[in-house]
């Protein structure tokens, strides 16, 4: 994402847990399951620098943490709720003087509409960003448009740790176009959102491959393998 930006002559400003961004102009170390701490190092971070304007703010951080039903923990409660809700809200609050005439993208998920066990706090979270998406573009229009994007299955080094070849191969199939997502592209639909369709604020855009329109029943299921 850092680089595609460049690429296209945009000053870049990255935050992380951890410094994996070599690229971006500003680079900001922060934890954003600590908000207060992480927006303050954030301000912070822009003061010193001189900044007074940004065009585009994308909520892109997140924790997601797999664990069987039984075994979650309020400590994982909390953590996700921060990272994934609190801190892109706070994010937009606090930075908003920054943003007008500007736009916030915030990344959601698939598992907010479709999911499956063990990710009950990753859904939830993406669920209630979808909610925070709508409502910020009412409380900021018309001065800054407010958009999510919710990808299913993108081509990333993450992606790939976690599948073989073969269980690649399938998830590629179980998408009606038959193909992950890739990441450049979802930059694209991102820099668009940045570059403000000023008929679009609100929206909640699908980046799925359509694997959210399609039934999984045992005779769509014989289909696919």
């Amino acid at each position: 994402m850092v680089d595609f930006f460049k690429d296209e002559g945009w000053f870049v400003i990255g935050t992380d847990k951890r410094e994996s961004f070599s690229n971006a102009d500003i680079k900001i170390t922060t934890d954003l399951n600590s908000v207060e701490d992480a927006i303050q190092t954030i301000e912070k971070a822009l003061e010193e620098a001189g900044l007074t304007k940004i065009d585009a703010l994308i909520n892109n951080a997140a924790v997601q943490i797999k664990k069987k039903f039984k075994d979650f923990t309020y400590d994982d409660w909390l953590e996700s709720v921060n990272v994934n809700i609190i801190s892109a809200f706070m994010l937009v609050q606090k930075l908003h003087k920054y943003l007008k005439g500007g736009s916030v993208i915030n990344i959601g998920s698939i598992h907010a509409s479709q999911s499956k066990k063990d990710f009950i706090l990753y859904a939830t979270t993406k669920g209630a960003i979808k909610t925070l998406t709508q409502n910020l573009s009412l409380e900021l229009a018309p001065d800054i448009m407010v958009n999510c994007i919710a990808p299913a299955a993108i081509d990333t080094p993450m992606l790939k740790a976690g599948l073989t070849k073969e269980e690649y191969n399938q998830l590629k199939k179980f998408h009606p176009v038959e193909m992950i997502g890739d990441p450049r592209e979802l930059a694209k639909l991102i820099l668009m959102l940045c570059k403000r369709n000023i008929f679009l604020t609100g929206a909640y855009i699908e980046y799925d491959g359509g694997i959210s329109k399609l039934l999984h029943d045992p005779e769509s299921t014989n289909l696919l393998t």
